[in-house]
């Protein structure tokens, strides 16, 4: 026997409906239950074999009390379920009109929860839903008939449920969504249970503001529940306990006494430049913080001081992305500075033992994690790169350096500046998510006249290269300016964003030492002699 496979007209699945060349159909996803029978002498009063949409011949029943599930008769009736036969078993029937009010399916329960459709739902309407006329003041929504058929019984008001369970509700409603605001309220009183809290939280959202609640029985899975253990009254409480919802991230102000009373002080530690502790109160976790300055104005030694004294001097986990520096000269130069010696351009008159010994109280600390991207630079892998050095190795500090190079490893069809704001993006969201703290350089783009950024011109926000979501991203942005024309080796520190505090200007002055290697602050603690630093006792 041959078998096609087609859309359920039930749950609305692509291909799990099979269809055997004697007319029977099957549909084969799970929690639902369509299924068509040949034998027409199982359905003695059904004529559609296949849903088609057009009216059918109603079922011959009666309306009956059902003991086991504490629902009368006279419910039934009102709400038009009735019992008849089914493949000579009994059934319960619950008929489907559709927006014509025709007649066109039923939904059939058998013993052991077991469903069938005959027929078809062709508008995706709710089970009942022909007895209520809408404008009405309130309309529950439940999961199942039964539950329905009970709070029908204790209040009489209206009242529908899902054709097929939870798995319907978000077609069903969207179908329905015009009907629905015939009502001033809509409560989603479904199952109280995993799958059933999920779906009315994914329902509601269709509503609008103040029309849309979510109800729960008390005490209870669900209302049947309720009215077999005779506790009408959990079911008229759940109408008036019910939330309206509230999506997430919409907080209201007068539940946040508690944490305004709570000390504001957040945990920083500090910058290896003593005047941004005293201007912005040191770095945090949690904050964007971008590096920029002129080529060969000393980004990579004052990002390198930096690294080395939150790592070395403070004791925090790093990791460090360096696109333009392989990893041995990374190595060699946070080792030079803890000898106040730049190991990584010559190595002096140091022994191996002095280097060695210097090596294991930096790099042989493990607390500092290199990033080797073998010459092949793609940006997301790099993102999951730092995801898994702040979860797994537990890096609270990221330096990248830096933004123009990783984006040069994108697609060549995308604009530097869309690539960085794309880039930018996700490594903004990947701070919020993993709560690090990020350091980011950034190259500046050439400005407008004759005088450069390499000839100590000012920086400010709009002068990174690329794309205006870097500084609208970063919370800290800071500039090193330095004039290379008149041979001073010193640079003014400048903060021109800053979200904690919002002080703005120049905080201090650094200086590089030729023949240390190092970037310190003027006036430091650090004695400076003929270029060699004594460190302070």
């Amino acid at each position: 026997m041959s078998v096609i496979h087609t859309a359920c007209p039930w749950c609305g699945s692509k291909d799990n409906l099979s269809v055997w060349d004697n007319g029977s159909q099957k549909c084969f996803t799970p929690g639902c239950n369509f299924q068509v029978f040949s034998d027409p002498s199982s359905l003695p009063t059904m004529t559609s074999t296949k849903p088609t949409g057009q009216e059918i011949d109603p079922i011959v029943g009666e309306y009956v009390d059902i003991p086991t599930r504490g629902i009368k008769a006279k419910t039934n009736q009102q709400a038009g379920y009735i019992k008849g036969k089914h493949g000579g078993e009994p059934a319960y029937f619950a008929p489907i009109y559709s927006n014509e009010r025709v007649l066109t399916g039923y939904k059939i329960r058998k013993q052991g929860k077991s469903f069938l459709m005959h027929g078809t739902n062709p508008d995706n309407r709710f089970l009942f839903q022909e007895k209520w006329g809408g404008n009405n003041k309130l309309l529950v929504i439940f999961e199942g008939e039964y539950d329905a058929l009970s709070y029908i019984q204790v209040r009489d008001w209206p009242a529908v449920s899902l054709p097929n369970g939870c798995e319907s509700g978000n077609k069903v409603v969207r179908a329905q969504l015009s009907w629905l605001l015939t009502f001033e309220t809509v409560i989603f009183c479904y199952d109280d249970d995993d799958h059933g809290r999920k779906a009315a939280l994914r329902d509601v959202q269709l509503l609008p503001p103040r029309v849309g609640k979510i109800g729960t029985i008390s005490g209870y899975k669900d209302a049947n529940e309720a009215l077999q253990a005779g506790d009408s009254k959990a079911i008229v409480s759940m109408v008036y306990q019910a939330k309206e919802y509230e999506p997430d991230g919409i907080v209201n102000g007068n539940t946040l006494l508690t944490p305004v009373l709570e000390d504001p002080k957040v945990d920083s530690i500090d910058y290896a430049f003593p005047c941004l502790n005293e201007n912005i109160l040191g770095a945090r976790k949690g904050e964007m913080v971008v590096w920029c300055a002129g080529t060969g104005s000393g980004k990579s030694t004052a990002i390198g001081e930096q690294i080395y004294d939150f790592c070395f001097k403070q004791g925090q986990k790093v990791c460090v992305f360096n696109l333009e520096e392989n990893n041995l000269r990374s190595a060699r130069r946070y080792v030079g500075i803890h000898l106040n010696h730049p190991i990584h351009i010559d190595r002096g008159n140091l022994t191996d033992e002095q280097i060695t010994k210097a090596f294991n109280e930096t790099l042989g600390t493990g607390r500092l994690y290199l990033y080797d991207h073998f010459g092949s630079i793609d940006p997301t892998v790099l993102l999951n790169r730092i995801r898994y050095c702040v979860t797994s190795l537990g890096c609270d500090w990221v330096f990248l350096d830096h933004i123009s190079i990783l984006v040069s490893g994108m697609d060549q069809n995308q604009d530097e500046r869309r690539a960085i704001d794309s880039t930018m993006t996700k490594l903004r969201s990947l701070v919020e998510e993993t709560g690090c703290g990020m350091h980011v350089v950034s190259h500046l783009k050439r400005p407008t006249g004759d005088r450069g950024f390499e000839d100590g011109h000012k920086i400010n926000v709009n002068s990174l290269r690329g794309s205006g979501s870097i500084g609208q991203l970063a919370d800290i942005v800071l500039g090193l300016e330095r004039d290379q024309q008149d041979g001073s080796s010193e640079c003014k520190l400048r903060v021109m964003k800053n979200r904690f505090t919002g002080w703005l200007g120049v905080a201090g002055t650094v200086k590089y030492y030729e023949k240390t290697g190092r970037m310190l602050e003027l006036d430091d603690t650090a004695v400076i002699t003929d270029d060699f630093i004594e460190p302070d006792f």
